[in-house]
């Protein structure tokens, strides 16, 4: 009795480690369709930071928190992708800072800042390329951004009040309550022409997955 028992037992360990499995692949390995309301949100709008081919006609978009160490994990592979497909895609940057960084939104700011001045890509890079320097400290430190927002040339009485403007307060808000209504909860997520993507193993999955669509989009006029 106690072996038959002991056979139950195995058989249905095992049952529940192929349906645990089967969820957890259901949940990474492919896209999440979004209603056609939600779609609008991830539409291209004209102030919308947009990296590769502005008249692509598949899009890429990444909802990012600067102090979030999947953000900066993720950054040199959405760099080497934004580069490769500069022609056929569009990459497009929107803010969500998470509630629980402490520096999350001071850095939205100063890359919104600075994106007043035409230096957008310049922050954001340094910032993921620097976060070890300045992310998960107790407290935010204007000090810190301020130094990278001199290394990259901006004019420094125009940065320092625009930090502290509504007008970029609220253009990082924006980006976040779009976020917020797409039901995000955690960064980054990457949609892929409306579809919501799983965080890719690596830079061949995610390629594989924007051929894909490449291939069955329409062709792309040329960058101008």
């Amino acid at each position: 009795m106690f072996k038959d028992k002991f056979v139950l037992v195995i058989a249905i360990s095992t049952v529940l480690l192929l349906i645990g499995g089967f969820i957890f692949t259901s949940k990474t390995g492919s896209a999440s369709s979004l209603n056609p309301n939600d779609k609008k949100l991830l539409e291209v709008v004209p102030d919308d930071y947009i990296k590769g081919n502005k008249n692509a006609s598949v899009t890429f978009v990444e909802y990012l928190d600067f102090e979030c160490e999947a953000c900066a994990f993720y950054y040199p592979l959405v760099k080497q992708l934004a580069e490769e497909f500069k022609n056929e895609v569009r990459f497009v940057n929107r803010y969500f800072p998470l509630p629980g960084h402490q520096n999350g939104l001071p850095a939205a700011l100063a890359v919104e800042a600075a994106g007043r001045q035409g230096k957008y890509w310049e922050m954001h890079n340094i910032l993921l390329g620097n976060q070890k320097s300045w992310g998960e400290k107790q407290s935010p430190e204007p000090a810190i951004f301020e130094s990278y927002a001199k290394q990259i040339g901006l004019n420094m009485d125009q940065f320092k009040k625009d930090v502290n403007s509504p007008a970029v307060r609220d253009r990082v808000n924006r980006d976040k309550d779009s976020g917020t209504k797409l039901g995000i909860s955690g960064t980054p997520t990457f949609y892929l022409n409306g579809e919501k993507l799983p965080n890719p193993r690596s830079v061949e999955d995610l390629k594989k997955t924007i051929q894909a669509v490449i291939l069955k989009a329409p062709k792309p006029s040329k960058i101008k």
